[in-house]
């Protein structure tokens, strides 16, 4: 013996005479006395491989001499593990790698055969092809192969993964494995993609099931014992409550840390096995408490990730998120625009976009619906027009008495008297007369609760059913819209990310951001399909200022409302493929 060791992975079906050798050899590990039963001494080790193979495995298991691993197919393959290949390395670091069918079974004699081998020490290709066989097998043992589970005996024997079996032929015919909708098959491209990175953003359209492929991360990471515990960190008490209605499907105790729950405590006294779900306000609060242990492979899921960006998270969070092991981001917009340090803190501690699936890809595959886009035009009034003018005269007053305040300030102050121009009024007024069907099953977006009560005011001709949701606003009146039992909902701000409500046919864009993160969102929110109107057909009414703009187009507000224009005329002509 010259003091080597093994690792084998082999697949899970193995006889049962092997599956006990395993087994007390394992046991045996952990055990003193039942070690004591399989010592042989290393002249004997020879005679009994011959004589006693099965012993012989087991005294290996048991001195450390040799490590075994079950592997199972996962993400797109169903059938076996079936590779066949191998590293061999001595002590001065030579290596020789095979690939191919070393099998010296009585039937692989009369079969067709063939195996490759490489030497580390014959060039520098041969070198690179033993340097990737050793590397492909660690990423199998160390379980981050996107399309194999490794695990180690005992787990595959309480799994019951195991599948004993003999010489003879399966005596019946194999179960037909049931065929699975394709649309989705992003999902698990961007779950491969999280196992080969361990960090990063899935930059996904609203709607194409951010929220699944995170879950199912989660429990890829549960079930290959890859992490022991994960945090959900979003904001709102709306999507925080949409995520605790999927997470405490999952079978794992979900503690939960916003609003009226307090249960961070009770999650950090005992993190294994369990989920937190926080406000992302309560990360600086418990992120420390973990113990380092805990943090090397545990995962953190930042839902609405650009968010993560705010000035208050990048005050007070760096590197408290860096050490965890596993750290993933969800966004339909993941890009803070005008905000290059919010960027910078979220791609240096979740990481950068690692996977992307857009909306035109989603509409082309069927799984968001086509839509209409119907532009309304309207021009600034006198008073609009004077109100610009106003507000860039103070903005000089101020540069001039002091020190310049952020040129952002003049630029947000403008985007703002276009939001609430009531210019817009007259046009949607007449278009609800004309079509009030549009406003079943609609949404409409607008900057203010005071600018809200006048589209109230025209909602109250039509005779529909609507109420608004603003921030102070019983969450019943969301509930109620999702429920069908209100046909309009007036809103602002509150539920332009994350709120799954399938039914919603129309967006009224009342306030647009120049900023393509909010107006992404908001369409995310009529174009999900909708299983009981399987021939949806989104609309989205937006309005756009027309006039002369050129002497008062200050931050770009006016040519943003021309460029969204040519955005969503460009989305809207996309169609269904799949």
């Amino acid at each position: 013996m010259n003091g080597g060791k093994a690792r084998i992975i082999a697949s899970p079906k193995l006889s049962p005479e092997d599956v006990a050798a395993l087994a007390q050899g394992d046991d045996a590990l952990r055990d003193a006395t039942l070690r004591s039963t399989l010592q042989i001494s290393l002249d004997e080790l020879e005679l009994t491989l011959e004589n006693d193979t099965l012993s012989a495995i087991a005294w290996m298991v048991a001195d450390g001499l040799l490590e075994f691993r079950v592997a199972c197919p996962s993400n797109d393959l169903d059938g076996d593990f079936h590779d066949k290949f191998g590293v061999f390395i001595d002590a001065a670091g030579d290596a020789i790698a095979f690939h191919g069918s070393p099998n010296d079974s009585a039937k692989a004699f009369r079969n067709y055969e063939s195996i490759s081998v490489f030497y580390s020490w014959i060039d520098s290709r041969e070198a690179e092809r033993v340097v990737y066989e050793r590397k492909r097998f660690d990423r199998l043992w160390d379980n981050v192969d996107p399309n194999v589970r490794s695990y180690a005996l005992p787990d595959a024997i309480k799994r019951n993964l195991i599948e004993f079996r003999d010489r003879a032929p399966r005596p019946y015919a194999p179960v037909p494995v049931s065929k699975e909708d394709r649309r989705w098959r992003h999902q698990k491209e961007a779950l491969a993609c999280f196992l080969e990175t361990r960090c990063g953003v899935l930059e996904m359209a609203t709607g194409t099931g951010k929220t699944r492929t995170a879950v199912n991360i989660m429990n890829e990471l549960f079930e290959r014992g890859s992490t022991r515990t994960a945090i959900v960190a979003a904001a709102g008490t709306d999507l925080l409550d949409q995520w605790y209605g999927v997470l405490a499907k999952e079978g794992r105790p979900v503690y939960r840390a916003y609003e009226r729950h307090n249960d961070a405590q009770g999650y950090l006294n005992d993190p294994v096995d369990s989920v937190l779900l926080t406000s992302r306000l309560n990360l600086p609060r418990v992120l420390p408490r973990l113990s380092a242990g805990i943090q090397k492979d545990a995962l953190i899921v930042c839902d609405e990730v650009h968010g993560m960006g705010a000035p208050s998270m990048v005050e007070n969070l760096p590197g408290l998120i860096r050490p965890l092991g596993w750290r993933l981001g969800l966004s339909a917009t993941p890009d803070r625009e005008y905000d290059q340090a919010g960027n910078d803190f979220i791609e240096a501690e979740i990481g950068p976009t690692i996977f992307e699936f857009g909306l035109e890809k989603a509409i082309r595959r069927g799984i968001l619906c086509e839509f209409d886009y119907l532009d309304l035009e309207y021009e600034f009034s006198a008073e609009d027009k004077a109100d610009v003018r106003q507000a860039i005269r103070r903005y000089h007053a101020r540069a001039r008495a002091a020190a310049a305040p952020p040129i952002e300030s003049l630029y947000q102050e403008i985007a703002r008297i276009r939001k609430l121009s009531r210019e817009k009024l007259p046009p949607f007024a007449a278009l609800i007369a004309e079509r009030p069907e549009i406003l079943e099953r609609s949404l409409i977006f607008v900057e203010t609760a005071d600018y809200g009560l006048e589209v109230q005011e025209i909602l109250l001709r039509t005779g529909i059913d609507f109420h608004t949701y603003y921030a102070d606003d019983a969450r019943g009146n969301l509930t109620r819209f999702a429920r069908g039992d209100l046909s309009c909902l007036i809103t602002c701000h509150r539920i332009s990310e994350g709120i799954d409500i399938r039914s919603v046919g129309t967006i009224i864009l009342f306030a647009s951001a120049k900023a393509q993160l909010e107006t992404v969102q908001r369409l995310g929110r009529c174009l999900r399909v909708d299983p009981s109107d399987p021939d949806k057909r989104a609309l989205v009414v937006d309005f756009i200022r027309t006039d002369d703009v050129v002497e008062d187009d200050v931050g770009g507000e006016a040519s943003a409302d021309m460029g969204r224009r040519d955005w969503f005329r460009r989305l809207s002509a996309v169609s269904r493929e799949e």
